[in-house]
């Protein structure tokens, strides 16, 4: 009991805490300030929604995902009738494996059905979506070549854009997109695995990834988008 609590310590003190999703959509709003009881994890719209009450008053809930190797803890926000809830846009992939925190404590959704176990024999809470479920375009895209990920924006046509990050050594000037199609422009490059955050600079002005919803904020408390490739 020890030894997994000291797992769990490590895991907690080396995983990344990713904000919360801000909600700017009015429906999306009205939907989740309408919850009044947890439930499984529910596909609406273009967003994912997982739900969760804990049997006790808690000072944190997160979930942390397979796609991202557990390194990044997604934050649950509260709505006013105590129910904690987490709002993910669709991802791309067909089955996702996941565990929430609760106060310190990796567990299984209690609110999610559907379970395996790993290699190890823990068990973890899975998420499985049809192809009519998934977002196809997402940014950005580890590409099956190794190391090849690709970015890209849709904005303006015309503009100058740039992507600066720490794989690149924020240079503003150095990675620059081509404009595909009018206002859709991407560039690919090749990135170590490991951890990166990054934003782009259209006509100089930085953007976080609008299509890459893990973000964090960087030492000046510029908000940037954060990219994770598995080793």
């Amino acid at each position: 009991m020890m030894k997994n609590k000291l797992i769990l310590l490590i895991f907690l003190i080396s995983a990344t805490l990713i904000q919360a999703f801000e909600v700017t959509d009015i429906n999306l709003h009205l939907k989740i300030t309408g919850i009044t009881e947890a439930g499984p994890p529910e596909v609406w719209r273009n967003y994912l929604i997982m739900t969760s009450k804990p049997n006790r008053q808690a000072r944190f809930v997160g979930a942390a995902f397979s796609t991202e190797n557990y390194q990044l803890v997604h934050s649950y926000q509260k709505n006013e009738h105590g129910i904690y809830f987490l709002i993910l846009p669709l991802p791309s992939e067909e089955i996702i494996d996941y565990r929430i925190i609760i106060d310190g404590i990796w567990i299984e959704d209690p609110e999610n059905p559907n379970s395996v176990r790993d290699r190890n024999g823990l068990y973890l809470s899975r998420l499985t979506f049809p192809p009519d479920q998934r977002v196809r375009k997402l940014s950005p895209v580890l590409k099956e070549e190794g190391g090849i990920v690709e970015f890209y924006i849709q904005t303006s046509p015309g503009k100058r854009v740039y992507l600066a990050g720490d794989f690149n050594r924020w240079d503003p000037y150095m990675t620059a997109l081509r404009e595909k199609e009018p206002g859709l422009y991407s560039t690919e490059l090749s990135i170590k695995p490991g951890r990166y955050a990054y934003y782009f600079l259209v006509d100089g002005e930085p953007i976080p990834d609008p299509l890459n919803f893990q973000k964090n904020q960087n030492a000046t408390g510029e908000e940037v988008s954060i990219l994770f490739i598995p080793g």
